[in-house]
């Protein structure tokens, strides 16, 4: 799940408890992130455009899908309104009552210059999230959904969520997704799909790349797909456990080739006991270069946090220090 939704209430709680689901191997000093928006801005999306950054987030007050932006990773970020005014006609703003909001929005450049969004929407007919596309010719928007229907959403799975893109050295475009599992008592896997350059049409049959294991603190979660590709191979991070509490944490897994097979991490990038508790529930991420960008829970929203990457030996680790 992505939105607080249901769980707002029982929120207070389950932030209190006591230790995040692993203790980091070797860990030394705690890394410090910045809250670079400090307002309700779930699993942020970032692009940079010349010397602009942008950022999109999961559905709030501030819109369907609130965009920011800022002349630095670090700020200042000044929210820009809402990016997706106009819903395509397959989607709804709701499933229930307690069942809004529009989650984890991805943001790319087409090769033709135009601005490609990934979005999950709630789709009544299929009673489940699924995935959608739309365009803009600014980052800004406003974004017109592409096509009359959904690129993802199998209700037997449990839907789609969690779109991401990827664009590999060939050239080569990909939608990377998470079928929602979780909410139907199934496994949830991480899915690679090739695209055209249009990020829309469908290029042969999906693969799947990492799926949830309840031996480990994912249990039945695993979710955030980013995928990126280094000198010693291809890196993809996600995030593992309950999103509304401390436990909920970014991990990653690595393989020589696009299509892997994937292995998971000796520990988590990311937990709330790594962070020293400077950020809690630290989940949603995207990689933008050397910089990580997420989200950590204050009271009962989601802020928005930067942190500075290095990669030894080709693995991520979150750098100690404030970020830069």
């Amino acid at each position: 799940m992505r939105h607080p939704g249901r769980v707002l209430c029982a929120l207070v709680a389950a932030l209190v408890l006591a230790a995040p689901h692993v203790t980091p191997i070797g860990a030394t000093a705690a890394a410090s992130p910045r809250a670079v928006i400090q307002a309700d801005f779930p699993d942020p999306d970032v692009i940079r455009v010349g010397s602009a950054y942008y950022a999109y987030s999961t559905s709030s007050g501030a819109g369907r899908v609130p965009v920011a932006s800022a002349p630095s990773p670090t700020g200042p970020w000044t929210m820009r309104g809402d990016a997706f005014p106009d819903k395509p006609s397959w989607a709804d703003d709701c499933l229930a009552k307690d069942d809004c909001g529009w989650w984890a929005p991805d943001v790319s450049r087409r090769a033709d210059g135009r601005y490609l969004m990934y979005f999950t929407a709630p789709n009544a007919k299929a009673g489940r999230r699924c995935v959608g596309a739309a365009v803009a010719s600014s980052p800004l928007g406003p974004f017109r959904p592409l096509g009359d229907g959904f690129l993802a959403c199998d209700p037997g799975e449990g839907g789609a969520i969690d779109p991401a893109s990827f664009v590999d050295a060939d050239g080569k475009r990909y939608l990377l997704y998470k079928n929602d599992g979780n909410a139907v008592k199934k496994p949830t896997i991480l899915w690679l799909q090739q695209v055209r350059a249009d990020g829309v049409t469908l290029v042969g049959a999906r693969r799947e790349l990492l799926r949830n294991d309840p031996a480990t603190g994912e249990g039945r979660v695993i979710e955030a797909p980013t995928l990126v590709r280094r000198p010693t191979g291809y890196v993809l991070f996600y995030s593992g456990g309950d999103y509304a509490t401390d436990r909920y944490f970014t991990g990653y897994a690595t393989s020589p080739t696009l299509t892997g097979p994937y292995a998971r991490s000796a520990r988590p990038l990311m937990t709330t006991e790594s962070l020293g508790g400077a950020v809690r529930g630290p989940g949603g991420a995207d990689v933008l270069g050397d910089r990580v960008f997420f989200h950590g829970w204050v009271n009962r929203v989601r802020w928005m946090y930067t942190a500075n990457l290095d990669w030894p030996g080709g693995h991520p680790v979150v750098r100690a220090g404030r970020a830069r």
